[in-house]
């Protein structure tokens, strides 16, 4: 069960009254998402209107509002975007919070249950949204893909130096997710060097980069009771290849998606590598919670170590794409270690 953040309702409802001119008749947290340095609240208004309020403890990244907000001005409605506050500022900040509020869009955000039509929607939604120019100004601090996954081998190695090494140390998750990640550690190595050896051809390249959400999977798109999709989440927006939104579109709901989007030609390296990168960007965030989390008690990082297993399981979703895109690559671009059991 998701916890609250530590904020008082009281400075919530003040802070809505003071930079939105919402006096909300309910204030309701919603256990919902993976974000655990973040929590949403359901705010309804004396008129009977429904908002979302979100306060996170993230670093600041001003595209995660900026974007949204001007793709829905482009006439893009599906976006969910960021509701101005009286001074038309895209977000506030409450002691140590942002805060972000939404509209509130009724619906089913769960991994599954989404038609086929729903799935051609967002197809179409991307095509467009893959389209959409930025000004010249406005936008600078939109991440830009590089390419470059030294951080993540530089921070597996750190971890495996500082943490794996020491098996009679620390909690009883710490122990069983350094014996996890032995089990795991040619694999891991694996992956990394195959991001490596893919992210060093595809940055000789020459690669149209598209505005990109970057985390599109269904929980991250709301499907109302009329069945029209709305997008949500825009944490990880940034400026790459298009492929990089294509990581989550898989079979049997694939053909539909790209019926939406159109004749596309798939660059099969960018997607290798993007779903490799999902693969590490999992791994470390589940250890990261494990061993880092000094605000968690036991119980939190025994439920984050369960997906430890999960994430290099042979039948992961990521590392199953991963092989299957692979297939269209040089033999010397391909992960050769056997699937993890």
């Amino acid at each position: 069960m998701r916890k609250s953040p530590r904020i008082l309702e009281e400075q919530l409802r003040a802070c809505l009254h003071d930079q939105y001119n919402l006096n909300p008749v309910t204030l309701e947290f919603l256990p919902l998402g993976h974000d655990y340095d973040a929590g949403v609240y359901r705010a309804v208004s004396e008129q009977g209107t429904g908002y979302l309020l979100k306060a996170t403890s993230r670093p600041h990244y001003e595209p995660r509002y900026l974007v949204p907000r001007y793709l829905y001005d482009q006439e893009i409605t599906s976006v969910v975007a960021p509701i101005p506050t009286r001074s038309a500022a895209l977000w506030t900040v409450l002691s140590d919070w942002t805060v972000i509020l939404y509209p509130f869009h009724e619906g089913d955000s769960s991994l599954t249950g989404m038609t086929d039509e729903q799935w051609r929607e967002v197809g179409t939604i991307f095509q467009r949204i893959h389209q959409v120019m930025l000004p010249p100004v406005g936008f600078e601090s939109l991440r830009k893909e590089s390419f470059d996954p030294s951080g993540y081998t530089r921070w597996v190695r750190t971890f495996e130096a500082q943490h794996v090494q020491e098996s009679s140390r620390g909690s009883a998750s710490q122990r069983a997710l350094r014996s996890s990640w032995i089990a795991h550690q040619s694999m891991i190595h694996t992956v990394l060097t195959s991001l490596e050896k893919l992210a060093e051809v595809l940055r000789s390249r020459t690669l149209p980069f598209v505005i990109c959400h970057g985390d599109l999977h269904a929980r991250n798109m709301i499907r109302d009771r009329a069945g029209r999709v709305f997008v949500i989440d825009w944490d990880e927006v940034m400026l790459v290849p298009k492929e990089r939104d294509f990581i989550f579109v898989r079979n049997p709901h694939a053909a539909a998606f790209f019926q939406g989007y159109g004749q596309v030609e798939i660059d099969w390296m960018a997607l290798t590598y993007f779903l490799w990168e999902r693969v590490v960007q999992d791994l470390i965030e589940c250890a990261h919670n494990v061993c880092f989390r000094d605000d968690w008690g036991e119980e939190s990082r025994m439920e984050a170590l369960q997906l430890l297993d999960v994430i290099l399981a042979k039948d992961n979703v990521h590392i199953e794409a991963a092989y299957r895109a692979s297939a269209h690559l040089p033999t010397d671009l391909t992960v050769h270690a056997s699937k993890s059991s």
